[in-house]
């Protein structure tokens, strides 16, 4: 009995296998009962949750109207625009004025005459103390190391250090000789000019007329301390005149902030 019992069992078994094996191969061969049986499966519930609160910028950057796009202007075909009135083409180019140099010149000269004149009437009265029985070695010595020229008439000026002092005498024409006008009408030159840069404590400068050529009149000698190359400031001059006739020596002092001064006067018959 418990035999019969087993087989039993094994018999349902068998049958529940055979039954599954059945209805696999069925949903095989049926693709459209397939289907059915997985659309038969229930629905996933999609649960919302709550966004969180990093998002709520953005939430409030949707919310916002977007403004209506401006319609995009087409480019017009030809676009005018008025250019300023530059007058007439036809007047041709503009006229190039000529410069009349030799005239430039002239009024140059002509005001340089004038300021000669002007300074020798401003300067007031003769500032150089003459010296009697002086030593005219000094100058002969500095001369001629500089190669500086003798004539009838001639002033020639010495100090002692490597500032800048400088020699000029107004003519009797009222032209000044200097170091910017080294040549007179009348014949005078600056031949030596020294201590523009600081090259010597032991400077000379020259002005000369050669022989029989000084014109006659009135000769004003002028210094200048024009700029301090050194410690020292003020400094001591010596002034020689020879007039044609004698030899005279005129000495003073300067300094840089002081205006120019004629040292002495003379004339030439």
């Amino acid at each position: 009995m418990a035999i019969w019992s087993t087989y039993i069992l094994f018999g349902i078994f068998a049958m529940l296998f055979g039954y599954g094996i059945y209805c696999v191969f069925s949903s095989e061969a049926n693709p459209a009962h397939a289907s059915r049986l997985i659309s038969s499966r229930a629905s996933p519930v999609h649960i919302s949750e709550p966004r969180p609160s990093n998002f709520a910028l953005e939430d409030t950057i949707n919310e916002i109207p977007e403004s209506p796009q401006q319609p995009t202007p087409e480019p017009s075909e030809e676009i005018t625009d008025p250019l300023p009135d530059l007058g007439d083409e036809d007047e041709g180019e503009p006229e190039v004025k000529t410069i009349d140099t030799a005239s430039i010149l002239a009024d140059i000269d002509k005001k340089w005459q004038m300021k000669g004149e002007e300074t020798s009437s401003s300067l007031g009265a003769e500032t150089g103390q003459l010296v009697n029985n002086s030593d005219f070695s000094d100058f002969h010595e500095r001369l001629s190391r500089e190669g500086g020229q003798t004539g009838q008439v001639q002033v020639s000026l010495i100090w002692d250090n490597v500032n800048d002092l400088d020699l000029s005498v107004i003519c009797p024409s009222g032209e000044r000789i200097s170091f910017d006008n080294n040549v007179s009408k009348c014949g005078g030159q600056l031949d030596v000019d020294m201590n523009e840069s600081p090259t010597s404590d032991k400077p000379v400068e020259n002005v000369y007329w050669p022989s029989d050529s000084a014109p006659k009149g009135e000769y004003k000698v002028i210094i200048e301390h024009f700029e301090q190359h050194g410690d020292e400031d003020l400094t001591s001059y010596r002034v020689l005149v020879n007039d044609g006739f004698e030899h005279r020596e005129y000495r003073g002092e300067i300094t840089n902030d002081e205006p120019p001064r004629i040292v002495c006067v003379f004339s030439v018959g």
